[in-house]
């Protein structure tokens, strides 16, 4: 399994900065020969995310449109040219979602499900905030690479990357915690909201670190 960072910043706008774009790895799972790959975006602060772009096949371009199953935003799909768009945007080849996020909605889930499974990967990733200008990172998140998988590695390398994602998940909630206490003026309001939306997602990290174990234990039984 390839090394790849679970979590990108993004401070917006790159000077004097008001706003702090998160995008979290959450894992990848698979059902039926088909791969999931998913992600959490907050934003904190103003202006509100108004499209992000994940890179996806970047070295097999003639791939996405045939692969592509599914695109969904808090697990409601969306649909092709208005929800997202496939191509290059932003300087980034892949998958550009065109429905963003504000503050207050912070986190929403982004997913993406392709027929086959793949190796993860570095892949680029950029963001666009309002009237400020689009900020692009290199190889800055886990997604999928172009090499196929066979399917007993494939389910370990899941296991391992949803590992892996939830312990940066973990740290993204104390960056998220930091950057809230960090701000200018910052309300009871503000920590509460910021310690609900921190309690919520370590309730899901728990919940799913019980499905791993699940699926570990059913590996084993099959090896």
């Amino acid at each position: 399994m390839a090394f790849c960072p679970k979590t990108v910043t993004f401070a917006v706008p790159f000077n004097n900065p008001t706003a702090t774009y998160i995008i979290e790895f959450k894992g990848v799972t698979v059902e039926n020969g088909n791969s999931t790959w998913c992600y959490d975006v907050t934003v904190i602060g103003n202006p509100g995310l108004s499209h992000w772009d994940l890179g996806v096949f970047k070295e097999c371009k003639e791939l996405l449109e045939e692969k592509l199953i599914s695109v969904k935003r808090n697990g409601v799909e969306l649909v092709k040219n208005i929800g997202y768009e496939i191509g290059e945007y932003d300087g980034v080849y892949g998958i550009k979602f065109e429905i963003g996020v504000e503050d207050k909605e912070s986190p929403v889930t982004y997913c993406i499900t392709l027929k086959g499974i793949y190796e993860a990967t570095a892949v680029d990733v950029a963001v666009k905030g309002g009237p400020t200008t689009a900020q692009k990172k290199k190889d800055a998140l886990c997604g999928p690479s172009c090499k196929e998988v066979k399917t007993s590695f494939s389910l370990l390398e899941t296991i391992a990357l949803q590992e892996a994602g939830l312990a940066h998940v973990i740290n993204a909630e104390a960056e998220k915690i930091q950057a809230v206490l960090e701000k200018e003026n910052v309300t009871i309001e503000d920590l509460l909201q910021i310690n609900q939306s921190v309690s919520d997602v370590l309730t899901k990290v728990i919940k799913m670190e019980m499905v791993l174990q699940f699926k570990l234990q059913d590996f084993k039984g099959l090896s």
